[in-house]
């Protein structure tokens, strides 16, 4: 009997769909190269994308492709470009974090660490070569205690301008193979989605707001630091519009929140991302620091054409350069959300996008 991710498209639509007008509908909306990409294909679902049309990172003027279905993103993204100028990167880092989690005895797991660094070097290697070509692989090791009995081998590896999940865990699972041959218990081998060994800071100054606007936002932005219930609503505005980059760009947006909400209780307590305050010349200043992976080459990007078009848009020369477009996107965001929320109210122009759009639907 064929299974059911065995049949053709045809073949797995007749099974579950009995309405004609449903099956054409879904049929309508397919894009059949994308059978490919996941098992049990049935159609696609597609978001609007908009441009953020001026954003200026390090003095290189970008039109940004933002994927979202809330009426209100890129509406405000653009108004707060128009604040930010020239948003500027602090410092970045760039490797992937992979982990081989273990048990046992300290002692046993240590003598194999000690003893093995030049071969977990020749073992990452030899399991993808293909990186190690483009100056990339495996660039250091650690091994850490977690608590009594249980460790993790910490690996930072360079995927270059590729996202780099398939590149990091066929290294992981390699070197598990070799201690699991040395009588090491090794429980799993997996990229980390906190990867805080690839980290983008940026700045901003903002101009065109009196001096009472300036005081409120950065009032606002404190309690962002200092209570749980703002801090998530106020994330939540950065990442409309930093996660709708990601998206249209093709990349996991699932694994950059996860990433950016773990950092964000990195000291134990979760706060915002962003940061506003007034400086010494009485300017209002942001900053924002985040972990950010994300590829510009392989994995789902070479399947999806509209993610190839956006990078295209972007032109955005490195997976690096990418992370700094995304932050300052949410940057923009955030700034135009505080704004409204100190002024006039959220609600105004989002309850204006929302009955446009609304309109426009029943028309």
């Amino acid at each position: 009997m064929t299974k059911f991710y065995e049949k053709n498209y045809q073949e797995r639509l007749a099974e579950i769909v009995s309405d004609p007008s449903l099956a054409k509908s879904f049929q309508e909306q397919a894009v059949f190269e994308h059978e490919k990409l996941i098992e049990n294909y049935l159609t696609d679902f597609s978001l609007p994308v908009g441009v953020l049309y001026r954003l200026q990172v390090d003095g290189k003027k970008y039109v940004v492709p933002m994927a979202t279905e809330e009426a209100s993103v890129v509406a405000a993204a653009n108004n707060g470009s128009k604040y930010l100028g020239n948003i500027q990167t602090v410092y970045q880092t760039h490797s992937r974090f992979g982990q081989i989690l273990v048990v046992g005895d300290f002692d046993q797991i240590n003598t194999v660490y000690q003893a093995n660094q030049k071969r977990f070097k020749e073992i990452a290697d030899s399991a993808y070569p293909s990186i190690v070509k483009r100056n990339g692989g495996l660039q250091q090791i650690h091994f850490r205690q977690l608590d009594g009995n249980h460790f993790s081998f910490d690996l930072l590896i360079d995927t270059k301008d590729a996202m780099g999940a398939n590149i990091v865990n066929t290294i992981l699972e390699s070197l598990a193979d070799f201690l699991r041959a040395r009588n090491i218990s090794v429980i799993a081998a997996i990229i980390s989605n906190l990867p805080t060994t690839s980290m983008t800071e940026l700045k901003a100054t903002v101009s065109g707001i009196d001096q009472s606007t300036a005081k409120k936002i950065a009032d606002l932005s404190h309690f962002g630091l200092i209570d749980l219930h703002r801090a998530a609503t106020d994330n939540k505005g950065f990442l409309n519009g930093a996660s709708s980059v990601v998206l249209a760009t093709g990349n996991d947006w699932r694994a950059f929140e996860a990433g950016a909400h773990a950092y964000a209780a990195v000291d134990g307590n979760y706060k915002s991302f962003t940061s506003w305050k007034i400086n010494s010349k009485n300017q209002l200043t942001a900053s924002v620091k985040l972990p950010v992976s994300l590829g510009i080459v392989g994995g789902t990007i070479n399947g999806l054409k509209s993610a190839q078009a956006a990078l295209r848009l972007l032109d955005v020369k490195t997976s690096g350069e990418l992370a700094k477009v995304v932050l300052a996107t949410g940057l923009v965001q955030n700034f135009a959300a505080l704004k409204a929320l100190v002024s006039e109210g959220i609600q105004k122009g989002h309850m204006k996008m929302q009955h446009r759009a609304e309109g426009d639907a029943h028309a």
